[in-house]
C-alpha cells in the first residue's frame, strides 16, 4: 500500500469516527456552525425600548374656590360660613353655593349653635347662571311654614349668599314664576335680589 492509499484510508477513518461521534454521542446531531462568534466582552446590551411618557390630557382647570353661605348664629344674626368648591367637579361654584345653602348647616356648625330657616324640603328646580343674570328657581317648600319672621331670615340667608358669590343681577323664582310676593303673609320682594329687596 503506497503513501496515497494510506493517507486516503486515514482520512476515511477520521471521517467515519467523526460521523459516529456526532450521530450517536452529540445530542445536537451532526452540524457545524460556521458563523462568526462575537466574544462576550464585545456584546453590548441595548436598553429596553420605552415610550416617552406623555402628560395627561386635562382640558379642565382644576381649582378650588371658597364660597360663602349664610346661616343664623345662636343670637339670631346672619353669619357667613365657608365651603370649598372644586371647579373640576362642579360646573358652577355659584350653583354649588346655593346647593350648600339649602343643605346647611353641617353637623359641626350645628354643634356651634348655627341654624338655618330654610325648610328641609326645599328643592332647587333650576339655576341659570349666565347671559348677564342669574335665575334661581326653588320649590314651593321654600316659602312654607315658620311665619313671617322665619321668612325674612331665610330670604336674608338667600340674598346674602347670592350677593357674596356673584355680581350678576339675580332673580328668585318659585315653581317657575318670579317671586315678587312670597308666603302666606304676602312678603314683597324687590327684584333683582339685593340688600334692599325686603325694604318696605
Amino acid at each position: 500500500m503506497n503513501f496515497s492509499q494510506k493517507l486516503g484510508l486515514f482520512i476515511l477513518i477520521v471521517i467515519s469516527v467523526a460521523y459516529v461521534y456526532f450521530s450517536f454521542f452529540n445530542k445536537d446531531g451532526f452540524s457545524f456552525d460556521f458563523t462568526n462568534k462575537t466574544p462576550d466582552s464585545e456584546i453590548q446590551e441595548l436598553p429596553p425600548l420605552v415610550e416617552e411618557p406623555q402628560p395627561p390630557v386635562d382640558n379642565e382647570k382644576h381649582e378650588v374656590k371658597t364660597v360663602k353661605i349664610f346661616v343664623s348664629d345662636s343670637n339670631g344674626k346672619l353669619r357667613s360660613v365657608n365651603r370649598q368648591c372644586d371647579t373640576a367637579v362642579e360646573k358652577s361654584c355659584f350653583e354649588f353655593a346655593i346647593k350648600e345653602l339649602i343643605k346647611a348647616p353641617s353637623n359641626w356648625e350645628k354643634s356651634k349653635g348655627f341654624t338655618s330657616e330654610i325648610p328641609p324640603g326645599t328643592k332647587i328646580l333650576s339655576i341659570r347662571d349666565g347671559e348677564g343674570s342669574v335665575l334661581i328657581d326653588l320649590s314651593s317648600a321654600f316659602e312654607g311654614g315658620g311665619g313671617a319672621e322665619s321668612l325674612y331670615v331665610r330670604l336674608g340667608q338667600l340674598i346674602k349668599t347670592v350677593k357674596a358669590n356673584t355680581n350678576e343681577p339675580a332673580y328668585l323664582y318659585i315653581n317657575g314664576k318670579q317671586a315678587n310676593v312670597i308666603g302666606g303673609e304676602g312678603i314683597m320682594i324687590k327684584q333683582p335680589l339685593s340688600e334692599r329687596s325686603l325694604d318696605d
